[in-house]
């Protein structure tokens, strides 16, 4: 397996009421719902705190805070992703999940050279729900997706091979990605990875990877990225860097840190983010969640909390996409740029951000979607190529 892979720690899982649905998952069509688009329809969307606060028994009993979200709301008044292509190099994905399916675009397996991106050694829903959180579908069946209308590339890659890895990303590029997500890292990223991320900048690719879940910090612990020994994808100067906050509008303990990470976004930690896990028995069958009102919902098993970088990272490329979809002409550079100016300061009352907005452990804050996006289309000109 690709070294040092980010895979969920799944808290609960989660299973829809029916949805008209009386025998099993089954396809739901969208366009419906992408015409009259309205994120209540969804039936899962009040408990996405992540993407926006709503008021309701979960989120009081939880406790999560208000402002704890990337505000998604607002930016989707303005866009909702379309016309963007997101790839997403992972472990496997379950390309027909009711809440994906519409929005795949391609897939591909950079190891086996192959369209077959389920992985038969590897049981997780890691890459399910990587994607999910950048564009499930507005269909009134389960959750949404950062961008719910840009297109995925997803990509399975797994073992620690450059050349497999280096073919997973050409494959992206090749085939009109603008940014590519990676819920993984090596802790050892090669020249060869390097370079080949470096090139993909250059050609206008925006790249995001995850931190990684090393804390809390015991001792010999790699949290610290800025280590000796350590020399992540996360920290390259070609990539935007992502770590964790949590339910309560703090850092997540357990997210990596260092000074070449750039940005926050949340990733959960108490109980974590609702998303997406395969459907029928190829699921993690863990228990239920019981919500506050006193009832299990349990249909099917196609949801799950997870939490991680791994899932805040896909919420920051989503974001993105967001952003390339109201002006195509930001390059990487300008989409760091708006991401690290009009990120939230988190904990700002008691921790120390210099003189440029850093902080060693928050980075340059959490993301904040409506204002990335409002910044994004109000000033163009200043981010052309």
């Amino acid at each position: 397996m690709k070294k040092g892979t980010l895979f969920p720690l799944l808290a609960a899982l989660i299973m829809l009421t029916a949805c008209g649905n009386d025998n099993g998952i089954k396809t739901m069509r969208s366009s419906e719902y992408r015409t009259h688009f309205n994120p209540d329809n969804e039936p899962y969307f009040p408990y996405q705190w992540y993407l926006s606060y709503t008021q309701n028994e979960f989120t009081r009993t939880i406790g999560v805070n208000p402002d704890a979200s990337i505000h998604i709301r607002d930016a989707w008044q303005e866009t909702r992703g379309e016309d963007i292509t997101v790839a997403v190099i992972d472990g496997n994905f379950e390309i027909d999940h009711p809440d994906l399916q519409e929005n795949v675009a391609d897939r591909y397996n950079a190891d086996e050279d192959s369209r077959d991106v389920k992985n038969k050694e590897d049981t997780s829903s890691h890459g399910t729900a990587a994607a999910g959180f950048i564009a499930a579908v507005p269909n009134g069946y389960g959750i949404l997706g950062a961008a719910p209308d840009s297109k995925l590339l997803l990509i399975a890659q797994v073992y620690a091979d450059d050349a497999a890895t280096i073919r997973a990303f050409e494959y992206a590029k090749k085939h009109g990605a603008k940014i590519i997500s990676n819920s993984w890292g090596t802790g050892d990223v090669s020249e060869a990875v390097a370079s080949e991320l470096a090139s993909l900048k250059k050609q206008n690719i925006t790249i995001f990877f995850a931190s990684g879940n090393n804390g809390p910090t015991p001792v010999n612990s790699n949290q610290n990225l800025d280590a000796p020994g350590i020399y992540d994808e996360s920290e390259l100067p070609s990539v935007i860097g992502v770590g964790a906050t949590n339910e309560y509008n703090r850092l997540a303990s357990y997210s990596n840190y260092g000074k070449n990470i750039d940005i926050l976004a949340p990733g959960g930690e108490y109980l974590g983010l609702l998303g997406l896990d395969d459907t029928g028995p190829k699921g993690v069958a863990y228990t239920s969640y019981r919500f506050p009102n006193g009832y299990t919902l349990e249909i099917d098993d196609a949801h799950a909390f997870e939490t991680g970088t791994s899932f805040s990272c896909p919420l920051a490329a989503g974001t993105a996409a967001l952003m390339l979809s109201v002006n195509p002409s930001l390059t990487p550079d300008a989409i760091r740029e708006i991401l690290i100016e009009t990120a939230e300061k988190i904990e700002s009352e008691y921790v120390y951000y210099n003189a440029d907005g850093f902080n060693t452990r928050r980075a340059y804050g959490k993301i904040n979607a409506a204002r990335a996006v409002a910044m994004a289309k109000s000033r163009p000109s200043a981010y052309q190529q």
